[in-house]
């Protein structure tokens, strides 16, 4: 008993310092109160924050059941405990952790791809258009993509997994599977590698434009960039991945499922909502995360986490003077490995976070940049099936050493709540609705602000109300409205061209 008193004496001082409370605050809270009730009144973001840090804390793992109920001070001490009694997540010769709390060892996994084998062998679908995976598990998902492309389809993965001729692993599971009477002949990646040249996986992604786009990418491109990681980058003392980003995205599915299997190590899928603690038992983890993530996974990356791997977007020199404090108060030196590619690209270049500029990349050493005009074609084996050179979607600066200087996007694509859109589709929009007026249209990148930043409209146009109709809400449809400035005209600098900066000013001075 006395033991269960200490640990919600521990729960109520994490609940402090998760929320950086006042212990004059806590003191009015029983252990029965409900945390997002009276008197704390905590959100459902400070809520997450509590639980991922009492999972770091008492190194547990909370599966989806323990988020249900009422969120006390008593009941969560509660759960720690249960947890504990199920076992402390450890290295129990799990192969894939999901981001649900479950485990599967490398023999189970290879047992259920010929289960589903059978089973899809059974089921009426059009096996010459792309098999929509149904399901969000990212290690059902993986299971999935892998027996469709055993039995000769083309698994398309996507955030959006409901849609037709779509497959599920439960729904197989429950009405077609049968014990297998055989096991894979030999190990996975191996068997990977042996499947035909044609062997494809579609990924479903918001492309420029926010519109959803379906890219076909071969498997033996993913594999090539694989090995040429490997070849690269020295992770042979690598024990886990601990993955941050799902494999329903391509640069996913290469660094957090198939690197793992090529390198015969464990992985962990965290959770979109809540990050579980690595398992215990393993000394050389590499992260896979994305920038939006840096700030929540920064303060769990002990000595043993040897790399950490980011790509999506840039990392920014307030992240990598952060990465670069991290490390110098660590014992041993954290890897930070910055990548520049996209789903249409697969990898193109890198670099090394906290030492090199944070624009400056080396090309991977397949990859070839020719001038083309004001633009450069790209020659890899990483790019989607059947296309052997691609129109560079960047602005580049090609120098010395095989490096480049990574200058943006040049179709002036942003990134906003995590999805991509085109401020040409943004402008289009506005010059519906201002016919006649000029405008311009900028994206203003903002590390702090969980939006990625702000968008912002300048219209020439005698000041007026700007409301979000319904009206306008049906013009934009998926697209985001941007914050609207009206000004009597686009002002221009001395070389007659229209800047933000200048926008901007009269802007203030219009306010003054």
């Amino acid at each position: 008993m006395k033991d269960f008193e200490d640990l919600v004496q521990q729960v109520r001082q994490q609940i402090v310092d998760s929320v950086e409370l006042e212990e004059s605050e806590v003191k009015q809270l029983s252990n029965e109160d409900d945390l997002l009730a009276s008197p704390l009144f905590l959100d459902s973001v400070d809520l997450l924050q509590v639980y991922s840090d009492c999972q770091r804390k008492f190194n547990v793992v909370f599966n989806n059941a323990d988020y249900d109920g009422t969120h006390t001070v008593s009941n969560i001490s509660k759960r720690i405990v249960a947890a504990k009694t199920k076992g402390v997540l450890g290295n129990n010769n799990a192969a894939f952790y999901s981001s649900n709390g479950d485990r599967y060892s490398r023999h189970e996994f290879e047992q259920y791809i010929t289960t589903l084998i059978a089973a899809i062998g059974q089921v009426k679908i059009n096996r010459h258009e792309p098999v929509r995976v149904r399901d969000t598990d990212p290690v059902k998902m993986m299971l999935m993509a892998v027996a469709l492309v055993f039995s000769g389809c083309k698994p398309l993965l996507s955030a959006q997994p409901e849609g037709d001729n779509a497959l599920g692993f439960d729904e197989l599971m429950s009405t077609h599977a049968t014990a297998p009477s055989e096991t894979l002949s030999s190990n996975l990646y191996a068997q990977l590698e042996r499947v035909q040249n044609n062997a494809v996986i579609g990924f479903e992604t918001s492309g420029s434009t926010g519109v959803p786009v379906q890219i076909e990418k071969s498997l033996v491109s993913m594999l090539h960039e694989v090995d040429e990681l490997t070849t690269l980058f020295d992770f042979k003392a690598l024990d886990l991945v601990d993955a941050y980003v799902s494999p329903v995205h391509m640069y996913g599915f290469i660094w957090s499922f198939l690197l793992p299997l090529k390198l015969d190590i464990a992985v962990v899928y965290q959770s979109n909502t809540l990050s579980r603690p690595a398992p215990s038992g393993y000394e050389a983890i590499m992260a896979v995360s994305v920038p939006a993530l840096w700030q929540s996974i920064s303060g769990g990356l002990s000595d043993r986490y040897h790399y950490v791997v980011n790509s999506g977007g840039k990392f920014g020199q307030q992240r990598d003077t952060q990465f670069a404090s991290l490390n110098a108060n660590r014992k041993t030196q954290l890897q930070g490995i910055d990548v520049l590619g996209s789903t249409e690209t697969g990898a193109i270049a890198y670099r090394m976070m906290g030492l090199d500029d944070i624009q400056t990349y080396r090309l991977l050493p397949t990859v070839k940049l020719m001038p083309n005009g004001e633009e450069h074609i790209i020659y890899s084996d990483f790019l989607p099936y059947g296309i052997e050179s691609a129109p560079l979607d960047d602005k580049i600066e090609v120098l010395p050493n095989n490096q480049i200087r990574h200058l943006g996007r040049k179709d002036n694509v942003f990134k906003f709540k995590g999805k991509r859109y085109s401020l040409k589709a943004i402008e289009e929009k506005l010059s519906q609705l201002f016919a006649g007026h000029a405008l311009r249209v900028y994206f203003i990148e903002q590390e702090n602000n969980v939006r990625g930043g702000e968008l912002i409209a300048f219209v020439e146009k005698v000041a007026a109300q700007f409301e979000t109709t319904e009206e306008i809400r049906a013009l934009f449809q998926d697209l985001p409205i941007p914050k609207i400035e009206f000004i009597d005209e686009l002002p221009t600098n001395a070389m007659g061209k229209v800047t933000l900066q200048g926008l901007q000013e009269k802007v203030r001075n219009a306010r003054v």
